[in-house]
């Protein structure tokens, strides 16, 4: 992690006037009492129970169901506001998904698999002063209980969303004649057999040195099982309990740090790894839909989070 850049007095102003600062949604709007003394918590909840959503920075943000798919204003809805809409809402977006062409899928499901947590670490290196004081702020907030209910609802539309996407990029035939872009990389037969080696960005020029300190990681942190060895199965044929949100947390935490091509996605990496080690999860789609509710999975990410890790650039 990059060190904590000097945050001058006038962006530190600016930002804690804006200390959370809601979102509209198709026009909503609370009724504000005076919360610029610190009842932040219950502005939030105000917030939340009107269906809007939240940012720490202080630009006007606005969402609808006709932009909210737009790339261009998408890359910045993932990355700067808490995703506090109600089901009503979340119902309007997974409806229109069907709608969207295969460019707009796949660059959307790959933004947001690169942005699952809104005012993450990883967009420290380039940001602007504000931004980094929002970093400090979302710190500060995680720490507190009484905004446990925001990042809860975050998370639960935020993996709803990605799961959306994923089934139904999943079930789409690109053609052959669309024109596509260098940062698309949809599923296909050439990707899926790529080796789980090839998905790994390589330190000293030897995706095995990845694979090597992935590898130390796992048996520092503890794992209950050798990962990237063959796990027996069950006499009833399943995996041991645990294992699967054990390689989950493993391909995800990594994934979050950049040891992944982010050419692939979440799952092809996934099958990638099924194919190396022969580890499989049955139902994978659906794992995948909601692995990040599993006890097993925060069990070990968290293992994994302990050690301090640094992202790779």
């Amino acid at each position: 992690m990059a060190k904590q850049r000097k945050v001058g007095f006038a962006t530190k102003l600016l930002s804690n006037r804006n200390y959370i600062k809601e979102v509209s949604v198709e026009g909503k709007a609370t009724h504000k009492f005076n919360f610029n003394i610190g009842f932040y918590d219950q502005y939030a909840a105000q917030v939340i129970r009107i269906g809007n959503c939240i940012t720490l920075l202080s630009n006007n943000f606005s969402i609808n169901k006709e932009t909210f798919w737009n790339t261009n204003y998408f890359e910045d809805l993932t990355k700067y506001i808490f995703w506090t809409f109600n089901r009503s809402f979340l119902f309007e977006l997974t409806s229109t998904i069907d709608t969207l062409n295969n460019r707009t899928l796949y660059r959307c499901r790959q933004l947001l698999e690169e942005n699952l947590i809104p005012y993450d670490s990883k967009i420290e290196d380039d940001g602007d002063e504000e931004l980094h004081w929002c970093l400090v702020k979302n710190r500060k907030l995680k720490n507190d209980p009484k905004f446990e209910q925001m990042y809860i609802l975050d998370q639960e539309n935020r993996t709803a969303l990605l799961s959306a996407l994923i089934k139904k990029s999943n079930s789409d035939t690109i053609e052959e004649n669309q024109p596509q872009i260098a940062f698309i990389s949809p599923v296909t037969t050439e990707s899926k057999s790529r080796s789980f080696l090839d998905l790994l960005k390589p330190i000293n020029n030897n995706p095995h040195e990845t694979l090597k300190l992935i590898t130390a990681k796992t048996e520092e942190a503890d794992f209950e099982f050798d990962l990237f060895s063959k796990v027996n199965k069950l006499p009833n044929g399943k995996n041991p309990y645990g294992l699967n949100g054990a390689i989950t947390a493993m391909i995800d935490f990594f994934y979050q740090h950049n040891y992944f091509k982010k050419d692939y996605s979440l799952e092809e990496i996934f099958k990638a790894y099924s194919t190396y080690t022969g580890n499989s999860i049955a139902k994978l789609k659906t794992f995948l839909s909601e692995f990040r509710q599993d006890n097993s999975y925060l069990k070990h990410f968290n293992k994994l989070k302990q050690l301090k890790i640094n992202k790779m650039k």
